[in-house]
Formats: structure tokens, sequence, C-alpha cells
């Protein structure tokens, strides 16, 4: 018995002394807290039809995306063709058709680029620079005065700038201010021009951020090209914020922009007329009254044997399909197609297809 106790004591106190010699554990190293460096959005902000089927995407992330549609009778979505990136990685606000297969996009703050469109994809042809006061390109189309074709484009600092049209480039006519002296009173005081569009002969409307649509006649002149401005007109006389993007259908201006609070409409219609634009009706696109606002963001429209039809993205992620009958709209339905920042829309009518491009690309079929 003593001999156990003994061997005991003995055992005890060997292992004392090893964990005495043996070296106390180090505490583990602290981590840092992760730092927040940037983030990277691929979102569509623009997108452009070709009549062969092919449509072209702008992303957020500076990317150029060749998508072609679906062949009919197929049941699948668009085929991504192509991805280019822009030199600058700045995200692509502005992409335009110009005669001869060619495309023309934002680049940067004080750059376009020029590319060729052809069956195997697109090129980069070329940079073209301008002075910095104009800002990034965020709209732009190309129309004719007589036989020349003309681009117009619209900066994000309220500017409209004039170019006359060159093999693989583009060389600034003109340019014009229509900034509005009275902005919408909008916690983003924001001057991007969202929409150019031609409406007939010489004649262009833009919609700006700022609240006011412009009609603009561009001429020739011994000094290049000039812009006269024909009619300035707030699309709402109560907007708080700015216009999202611009359709015309005929004679009908289809305007988006962002409804706030309850009864705020987001969706507008105007009459074209020379030197005017009529307000005629409004719409509230909102499925979640609870919404603080939810804006309307893309619009595409084309005339129908039953009259017009309009399509429009809103932040909730769906695509509103309207008809306009007598001057009004009439809202016929909605669908789900995107996460919650809206999508950009192509309306492929050869095939009567409509695409909705947010992360992912979507393809509806539409009458």
């Amino acid at each position: 018995m003593r001999w156990f106790v003994h061997s005991a004591c003995i055992a005890v106190a060997l292992v004392m002394a090893t964990l005495a010699q043996a070296e106390a554990p180090s505490r583990a190293p602290v981590l840092p807290i992760p730092v927040k460096i940037g983030t990277t959005y691929n979102m569509a902000q623009t997108a452009l039809a070709f009549p062969d089927g092919r449509f072209v995407v702008g992303r957020w992330d500076g990317s150029l995306q060749l998508w072609q549609v679906p062949e009919p009778g197929a049941l699948h979505g668009p085929r991504l063709r192509q991805s280019q990136l822009l030199p600058s990685g700045e995200g692509v606000q502005m992409i335009a058709a110009i005669d001869g297969g060619r495309l023309v996009s934002g680049h940067d703050e004080q750059s376009l680029a020029v590319w060729s469109h052809q069956s195997d994809g697109l090129s980069l042809r070329s940079l073209v620079e301008f002075d910095k006061k104009f800002g990034s390109a965020t709209s732009a189309t190309q129309f004719r005065i007589g036989s020349e074709p003309i681009l117009v484009i619209g900066h994000e600092s309220g500017f409209v700038t004039l170019w006359r049209i060159g093999r693989w480039s583009v060389s600034l006519a003109g340019q014009m201010d229509v900034r509005s002296p009275q902005p919408v009173p909008s916690p983003f005081p924001l001057r991007h021009i969202r929409a150019v569009l031609p409406w007939r002969d010489d004649v262009v409307i833009t919609g700006s951020e700022d609240g006011d649509l412009t009609m603009l006649r561009i001429r020739a002149s011994e000094a290049g090209l000039v812009a006269e401005r024909m009619a300035r007109v707030r699309y709402n006389p109560t907007a708080q914020r700015g216009v999202n993007g611009l359709a015309i259908v005929g004679n009908l201006l289809v305007v988006t922009s962002c409804s706030v609070g309850e009864s705020d409409p987001n969706l507008h219609l105007l009459r074209i007329e020379p030197g005017r634009l009529v307000p005629l009706d409004a719409a509230r696109l909102k499925q979640d009254g609870k919404q603080a606002q939810v804006f309307a963001f893309s619009v595409v429209g084309t005339n129908h044997l039953g009259g017009p039809r309009v399509w429009v993205s809103t932040q909730e992620g769906l695509v509103w399909q309207l008809r306009v009958e007598s001057d009004k709209f009439r809202v016929v339905s909605q669908v789900p197609v995107a996460s919650s920042l809206g999508a950009a829309l192509v309306y492929v009518k050869e095939r009567q297809l409509l695409v909705a491009v947010g992360h992912e690309a979507t393809v509806l079929r539409v009458p």
C-alpha cells in the first residue's frame, strides 16, 4: 500500500515537473477586421438592338457585351456571343448606332469609343477625346441634316454636343448648354441627360435628371453645327426627381421618372407638337404601396394595330406592359424579370421579342 502511494506521488511529481518545464501557450494573434476597398457593379445601364437579332449591352463594370436573341420557336434565353472591356474600365452609360455597321459608346469622362460591328463581333477602332467640362456621355442618337448623318450626344454635365461622323472617328462640331435654370428639388442634384431621341426632320428631344425636357432643332452653319432650343418643359410640375428615360411612338413622348410618396407618378405621356410638348397623362407603376419610392427605368414602345404599346422596367424588378388609348395609359400586365434595380430593355420588332437585361438577360414574347 505504501508502495502504491509512493508511486502515485512520484507520478504526480513527474507530471508537475513536466508542466513546469513546458513553455506557456502563446496567445492566438488577433485578426484585423476586413476593410472594404471597393465594389464593381455589373448591372446593365443601356442596351441597343441590331436588325439581325443581336443586341449590345453596356454595363457598369466597363464591359460591352454582344448577345444573340433566340431563333423563332426556341425555348431558351439570349446567348452571350462576346464581351469587350473598355480600356478605361469605366461604366458604359451610352451606346449609339451610326451608319456603316458602327457603334459609338461612352469611354470615360473625356472620351468616346468607336467600334465596328460585323459578323464576327465588335472591334474597337478608335478613342476620341473631348473637353472634360462636358463629362461622361450618357445618351446619344444619330439623325440626318439633309443627307449628312449627325451624332447628338448628351452628357452628365447637362451639355449636348454635336458631332460629324467620319470613317472610324467622329469630330466635334457644336455644343449647347441645356441645363435647367430651376432643377428639381432632388437630394441627388444630377444634370445627366439620360435620353436624346430624334423626332422628325432636324428636331431631337432630350430628357435630363434636372427634370427638364427640351426640344432642339439642329442645323448646319458656316461655324459648324448649331442647336436651337424650340421648347423647354418640366415633365411634371411637381416632380421631385429627374428623367430616367424616353421613348417616342409617333408623336407621343413617354417619360420615365421616380415615384416619391404614395401618389406620385413615375410614367408620363406627352404629345410632341412643333415648338411645344403637351402633357396628356401619367401613371404610377408601383406594386408595393409601402415603398417610399419606386423609379421607372427603361422604356421602349411601338405602334401596334390596336394602338401604341409601351413596356417599362421598374425598380421592383418588373416589366409593365401598357397601351395608349385616347391619349391615356392603360396598364395591361406586369411580369417579374430582374433584381430590384431595374433592367435595360431592348425591343426586337421583327421577332416580337422584348429582352430585359439586369444582372441576367430575360427574353419575353410580346405582341
